[in-house]
């Protein structure tokens, strides 16, 4: 219960401040040792007393708490309560993060619908091959910057959905086939190969929405890294002759395409 001070002002004992908080003493300890919120008064035998003063300052903590803020973070912030810079600051780092817990959460919500849309279609896929590629979906969109995937995700909006799990099934298939073509040494400019470049090209431009700068980091990419997305679209092969070899390969069967 609280008490009422010499004004006439609520006074909480640490228990009772717990109680009204929905918190625990030791946690209010806590926050006391580490000068995030003081009692401003004592008893003579050095009980901690709470005032309204101070139950504010702990809705404040709670809240810079719920946006994801570090204890370092809230005392740099209420340090001076009358600066907005350090609250401003730390709250665009924070919405930074929430963007990108957002994006990631429905990308995973988008795998997660292609992933059924599949299991629930008429032909029913082997379901380790079928989280192998789905897997490899994701490689793209970690390597790109907040604005090129804020543009794809705008690009997926206006295709809709059923479309983009065309592309997240498409592109494995491709890059599968295109393996078959350097295994067998087939001449890049076999009208066979040429279909598959070409196949490859439009997953490409269809993926990056035209965007030339999406589509040079997205080959640099799988130059330097594509030996382990190979591994998940070919989990039943041995992809150790794919090297700098079948990159270059792949260039060579982009150079072959007819110019239009």
């Amino acid at each position: 219960m609280s008490e009422t001070g010499g004004v006439g002002e609520p006074r909480w004992s640490v228990g009772a401040l717990a109680k009204v908080a929905g918190m625990t003493v030791r946690t209010l300890h806590h926050y006391d040792e580490l000068g995030l919120l003081r009692p401003s008064e004592r008893t003579p035998s050095g009980h901690r007393r709470y005032t309204e003063q101070d139950l504010h300052r702990l809705y404040q903590v709670r809240l810079l708490r719920q946006l994801g803020m570090s204890l370092d973070e809230i005392g740099g912030v209420l340090a001076d309560a009358s600066d907005p810079g350090p609250l401003a600051d730390v709250l665009a780092a924070h919405l930074g993060q929430l963007d990108e817990q957002v994006w990631r959460l429905n990308a995973l919500r988008r795998q997660t619908r292609g992933l059924l849309a599949q299991l629930n279609g008429p032909t029913r896929p082997d379901s380790d091959r079928l989280l192998a590629l789905l897997g490899c979906t994701g490689i793209f969109d970690q390597q790109l910057t907040k604005e090129q995937r804020d543009f794809l995700d705008e690009h997926a909006f206006h295709v809709g959905p059923e479309a983009r799990e065309r592309l997240d099934e498409e592109w494995p298939a491709v890059l599968a086939r295109v393996v078959e073509h350097y295994r067998a040494d087939d001449p890049v400019d076999d009208p066979e190969v040429r279909r598959t470049a070409r196949r490859l090209v439009d997953v490409g431009e269809t993926f990056a929405a035209g965007d030339r700068e999406i589509l040079r980091s997205m080959s640099a990419f799988f130059r330097e890294n594509g030996r382990g997305v190979l591994r998940d679209v070919l989990p039943d092969q041995a992809v150790d002759d794919l090297g700098d070899g079948f990159w270059d390969y792949v260039s060579r069967m982009y150079a072959a395409l007819p110019t239009e």
